[in-house]
């Protein structure tokens, strides 16, 4: 396990949306181990206090439970002035809100896919903009880290309003990144393989669907939560200063056309 400087976020207030499981919850155990201060979002708040209770204390401050739909906007707004008035500001936001929905694309609902877009597409944007507007309004630096995937670039069969709303994420990313580098402001996405996380428990927990994936990743295993973490600490931090507009793929390889892992086409 990498080492973790525990004082690298002392003082910095983070908010994680989507933290009441997998990589949420990591994440924001490991900002919370390196000092910072979180704010911990969900639809739920009784899901979410749990995990309020084992994230180690700040120096100064306290940690927040912020809950709120992130597709609604009247949620966003309130989630982002609980955060504010509770911190007294905000350092970080990383939309890590998602969700979806597998079936035929032939048969796929408008209203099933109008959800998956509402949480991973327009949740962002409303996240972002809330975000934007405080640090804009006070003159202050800002970093946006979203989770994407690796179906950002990887076609998913069977789960259309996923990858849709991934391939729009790395374009809202670089926009976003663009018009406000200027203001100090970083945006940059991590893009995660097949990782152990609940929302995989159907090949997780099934040791032969387990083996199968772990097959077609070149590094031949899934990944962890932790490994996500790292590399959205990577981007939270100073350590990656001059990086933006950036999706940084943590996915073993798995990006890398892992079927040409040998050649069998010339």
């Amino acid at each position: 396990m990498t080492e973790r400087n525990t004082q690298r976020f002392a003082n910095r207030k983070i908010l994680i949306t989507g933290a009441s499981q997998g990589i949420g919850e990591d994440a924001a155990m490991h900002f919370a181990r390196e000092g910072a201060q979180v704010a911990i979002n969900g639809r739920k708040a009784e899901k979410l206090r749990p995990l309020l209770e084992k994230l180690p204390q700040p120096a100064q401050g306290k940690h927040l439970i912020v809950a709120g739909d992130m597709s609604v906007e009247e949620d966003v707004d309130r989630v982002m002035k609980e955060t504010l008035e509770g911190f007294q500001g905000l350092d970080v936001l990383i939309c890590n809100a998602g969700m979806q929905i597998e079936c035929p694309s032939e048969d796929i609902t408008l209203k099933d896919f109008n959800a998956v877009m509402a949480v991973n597409v327009t949740g962002v944007v409303l996240c972002a903009r809330a975000a934007l507007r405080y640090w804009r309004d006070n003159d202050q630096p800002g970093n946006i880290i979203v989770n994407s995937s690796v179906h950002q670039q990887i076609p998913k069969p069977h789960y259309l309003g996923y990858s849709a709303s991934k391939g729009a994420v790395g374009n809202i990313v670089r926009t976003l990144a663009l018009e406000y580098a200027r203001y100090n402001i970083r945006v940059n996405a991590v893009a995660p393989g097949a990782i152990v996380t609940p929302i995989n428990d159907s090949w997780v927990k099934d040791p032969e669907k387990y083996e199968a994936t772990a097959k077609h990743i070149p590094m031949k295993r899934p990944g962890e939560c932790r490994e996500i973490s790292d590399a959205m600490a990577f981007l939270a931090s100073g350590e990656s200063s001059y990086i933006t507009g950036q999706t940084l793929f943590v996915d073993g390889g798995l990006t890398l056309y892992a079927d040409f892992e040998e050649n069998w086409s010339s």
